[in-house]
């Protein structure tokens, strides 16, 4: 809940303090409730852990075999005089500092599973996270009325004029708030097609009052409004508009198995494509504007993309050390990039971990992400009950992935262990109820 809150956590000091907290919660988790299955599923994600520490293992290997070090430890050699180790890493400490935060993201992942292998505890948990980002959507709205150039207790550098709430690129915070507006918007369709809403809290005990009043229908479309404001006011071009898009993918997978007739199906396609248009026309304002003026492609950005591509030809085994971007990247930035900025990340997680770790190794990152997205979609067409919790994890996990491809919201923590949250509820609600029932207790 806290991670968004200190500027996105993207300062390494918080990265510990994550992993600390997260490692003493995985430590003393109750286990009772996980089954054999449950630990085939997450099988993919720790072979893919375990890969990458055996990748970065070798990248800061002194002195590797089969000539395998970065030719830049030549150079320092020749210019300094006296010998020097080899590496496959371009510096000494940046790979072993980079393995901190992909751990923060497993032990999230696989902590959300834990507690949703309980349907009522996965629900209790999407509704939770679904306050907190409408929490912080609040907070971003009313700084920027506010106090528009401040940000928490420092000044806005850049994206002066546009909300980012207590993150400092507005890209990730309009990403942070979709995927805000989607766990508020499935239940809210959930409802309108069942209306199946209990009549009073189940007991009289504060914690059910809260939860059966926080998840009516009017306190759910008052949290929708709230995010969907938010992530238009950050006038994030991409932000919104894939949005818009995985809003449509979670009304397409939660209508697609229901026995509708065709003339049905049609008019809710259509209704669903007014209803977009109407978003984007009525709160878009400044993404509209934005695309009128600078169009929907950034030209610096494709360079960029071509200068990675360019180190991945270069080192396309074993990268050129995982967290070595930034220092790597000023040898290949060409004028056309202008002189302006600093290029730290390559604005596209995947061509960036494949500069940084090599090409097998992305490839395993992204075929296990594929996997898991596969698992979503059919458990999100195929499940009988609480079908609409899978359809929340595919609908945030396609939109913050697709929006990584062309920025890097995942690699800001505080949007990527809200991410990682919701993808692990999403995932322990993917394996039915009655296979865990018939497969036994994981010992």
């Amino acid at each position: 809940m806290l991670a968004p809150l200190p500027l996105g956590s993207t300062d390494q000091i918080w990265i510990c303090i994550w992993c600390v907290l997260m490692a003493a919660s995985l430590a003393t988790a109750d286990l009772d409730g996980v089954a054999r299955e449950d630990a085939w599923l997450l099988m993919p994600l720790l072979a893919t852990l375990a890969m990458i520490a055996a990748v970065v293992v070798v990248q800061e290997w002194r002195d590797p075999p089969f000539e395998l070090g970065n030719p830049v430890w030549q150079t320092a050699s020749k210019w300094l005089g006296s010998p020097s180790s080899s590496r496959v890493s371009t510096t000494v400490n940046g790979p072993w500092l980079a393995v901190g935060y992909p751990l923060l993201l497993a032990m999230v992942l696989i902590r959300a599973f834990v507690i949703s292998t309980d349907a009522s505890s996965a629900r209790r948990l999407l509704l939770l996270l679904a306050w907190v980002g409408c929490a912080y959507a609040v907070y971003g709205i009313l700084a920027e009325f506010g106090d528009p150039n401040g940000l928490l207790s420092r000044r806005k550098e850049a994206y002066l004029g546009y909300a980012t709430g207590t993150f400092v690129n507005r890209n990730t915070a309009a990403i942070f708030w979709g995927s805000s507006a989607i766990l508020f918007l499935v239940p809210l369709v959930r409802f309108a097609h069942r209306r199946d809403l209990p009549d009073a809290p189940a007991s009289p005990r504060l914690s059910d009052r809260v939860t059966f009043y926080s998840s009516s229908p009017a306190a759910l479309g008052i949290g929708f409004a709230i995010c969907l404001t938010a992530t238009a006011m950050t006038g994030s071009r991409a932000g919104l508009l894939l949005s818009i898009c995985a809003f449509l993918l979670a009304g397409v997978l939660y209508l697609a198995p229901l026995p509708l007739g065709n003339l049905r199906r049609w008019a809710l396609a259509g209704g669903a494509a007014v209803a977009a248009l109407l978003i984007l026309q009525l709160v878009g304002g400044a993404v509209a504007g934005r695309i009128g003026t600078y169009g929907l492609i950034d030209e610096q950005r494709l360079g960029a993309y071509q200068r990675s591509v360019a180190i991945i030809r270069d080192y396309p085994l074993l990268g050129v050390g995982w967290g070595n971007f930034e220092t790597t990247f000023p040898a290949y930035r060409t004028a056309e990039l202008g002189s302006l900025g600093v290029w730290d990340r390559a604005h596209s997680t995947p061509l960036e971990l494949a500069a940084e770790l090599g090409l097998p190794a992305a490839s395993l990152v992204v075929l296990c992400c594929l996997w898991y997205i596969y698992l979503l979609l059919r458990s999100s067409l195929r499940r009988k009950r609480d079908r609409y919790i899978p359809i929340v994890g595919v609908s945030v996990a396609a939109l913050g992935l697709v929006h990584s491809c062309i920025d890097f919201s995942l690699q800001i923590p505080g949007f990527g262990i809200f991410f990682a949250a919701i993808a692990g509820c999403g995932l322990a609600q993917s394996i039915p109820s009655e296979l865990r029932k018939e497969r036994g207790k994981f010992e």
